[in-house]
């Protein structure tokens, strides 16, 4: 009937009219989209949709479409200058003592910016590696428990349950004895963790922060894409966790019968000047968080978060306690430290430039006897493709590791797409079965390890804040490789299948491949 009613209401309307309007509407697009700087064929796959599909592209596009931080730009740029002013600066040269020892060391200068805000290599004073929460969740109590001045947190999940619950309640105790505590976590990983959850910790005196939070007078559904997928906590900016282990009961055991495993997931604790450089992500995101908060209109924020509308370049006022000038956390320490070499790198939706893809991408390409890579999510771009395939026929032994089970079947079902693919070219791929396979991590050759939060797909590369760190250190590589070898001798090798697909298999892989650039 509306159908009916919208029909014989268009024919009134001449068709000169609707000739002009889709003119109109071809040429604006066009215009709109050329103006954006992208890759040709996203920007020519939604010319495309543009032209046949008027006014629903439009509605697409404003719902998931390829944008970036737009006005919030400007707050992000904003929230940097003020943070680059507020840390201390730090040393630029990398010594001979590290160029001398590591054939890979060139690899520190691709994702130096001209801006000097991506750091170099630093020595750190010590580094420690865990494989779940079970060994993880200890050691940061036990850091917690022993602050002096800050604990900051930043974290994409925060789950209000049992280890959710119990990391907040450590926070209130160390809140109440004047230990200043700062988190930041995501709008839409954190949702679950609502006003009444943060509530004993603002009474004790910390303070919670929405990273991105959703406006509710000025909605921009497509910024839901961006999102902060870090996990940082660093304590008296000298000792910092980093990795890819949530707030979440998935990563530690249950009281129930046992058969419940955590998730197995790779995170690091790094002493000395690289927690500084990770302080330095978090005050940036800290002063960014402060801004996007002062300009959402939502009474929701204003009663469970208080009134944290501070202007973006106000930084703390125990900014002091951030950076502390202890002889193991100078720059002019590095050197003398016994930990391994760790290059800090970042990466967000703000940024012309992807580092960590460039990172990723750089490595692959300079391996010369492996590329071992563990990963939750694989949905490689074209170069990372070509990377793979470019290693392997080079004699590179190229191993992937991903969980037999993900979390996610749109993800699954592309990654069964890509990984059919990879092993086609050369990459040797095996199925971990025992439980939920969250590591992040890539192994290159006996000298280079990289752990952090960012998966191998698209939405870790130009969608999410991520950061990694690069580890430049043989005792860390091959104790990331034995770690490997458990995975692998805990898993089976991916068989491509070749059957041919059903209809509704084939279009469900198919779909979820079209999805890959949002997945």
């Amino acid at each position: 009937m509306l159908y009916d009613s919208l029909t014989r209401y268009a024919g009134f309307v001449p068709d000169v009219v609707w000739t002009l309007v889709y003119a109109a509407w071809v040429v604006g697009g066009t215009l709109f989209l050329l103006f954006r700087r992208r890759r040709p064929t996203t920007t020519l796959a939604w010319l495309l949709a543009f032209w046949s599909l008027p006014i629903i592209s439009g509605l697409i596009y404003f719902l998931i479409g390829p944008r970036r931080l737009d006005d919030q730009t400007r707050r992000r740029q904003s929230a940097r200058r003020s943070a680059s002013q507020a840390i201390p600066e730090r040393e630029d040269h990398v010594p001979s003592s590290f160029t001398d020892r590591f054939t890979l060391s060139s690899l520190t200068q691709v994702t130096r910016r001209e801006t000097g805000s991506q750091p170099g290599p630093r020595k750190a004073q010590d580094m420690a590696l865990y494989e779940d929460g079970d060994s993880c969740f200890p050691a940061i109590l036990e850091a917690v428990q022993t602050a002096r001045s800050t604990i900051h947190l930043e974290y994409y999940i925060w789950m209000p349950d049992v280890i959710g619950t119990r990391l907040r309640d450590t926070l209130i105790e160390r809140a109440n004895e004047g230990v200043r505590v700062r988190i930041v976590v995501d709008a839409i990983g954190g949702k679950d963790c609502h006003g009444g959850f943060w509530a004993p910790l603002l009474e004790a005196g910390g303070e919670v922060r929405k990273f991105n939070p959703p406006h509710l007078l000025t909605p921009q559904p497509g910024k839901l894409n961006f999102r902060t997928h870090r996990k940082i906590i660093i304590v008296d900016g000298l000792v910092a966790f980093t990795g890819g282990i949530n707030v979440s009961d998935n990563n530690i055991s249950g009281d129930d019968d046992g058969e419940a495993r955590p998730w197995r997931s790779t995170h690091l604790k790094v002493s000395g000047p690289p927690a500084m450089d990770l302080q330095a992500i978090f005050l940036e995101d800290w002063l960014y968080s402060s801004a996007v908060d002062a300009s959402a209109d939502s009474s929701f924020l204003s009663r469970h978060f208080g009134k944290q509308g501070k202007d973006p370049s106000e930084a703390p006022g125990d900014i002091e306690q951030w950076f502390p000038d202890e002889p193991g956390n100078r720059a002019d320490a590095t050197h003398s430290t016994s930990g391994p070499w760790v290059q800090i790198i970042d990466s967000g939706p703000d940024e012309a430039s992807n580092d960590i893809h460039l990172l990723y991408f750089t490595a692959i390409t300079s391996a010369r006897q492996r590329v071992w890579i563990n990963t939750p999510y694989f949905v490689p771009d074209t170069p990372i493709e070509e990377a793979l395939k470019s290693a392997s026929r080079r004699g590179v032994d190229v191993r992937l590791i991903l969980p037999a089970n993900g979390d996610s079947a749109l993800v699954n079902a592309a990654a069964k797409t890509y990984s059919a693919d990879a092993a086609e070219n050369g990459t040797r791929i095996w199925h971990y079965e025992p439980r939920m396979n969250h590591s992040k991590v890539m192994i290159i050759d006996d000298e280079l390890s990289i752990v952090g939060t960012a998966n191998m797909d698209n939405r870790s590369f130009r969608l999410n804040f991520e950061l990694v760190a690069a580890i430049y250190d043989k005792d860390i590589n091959t104790r990331l490789g034995d770690l490997f070898d458990r995975d692998l001798a805990a898993s089976k090798p991916f068989e491509p299948d070749n059957r041919k697909p059903g209809y509704i298999e084939q279009i469900t892989a198919n779909t979820a491949r079209l999805l890959a650039p949002l997945l």
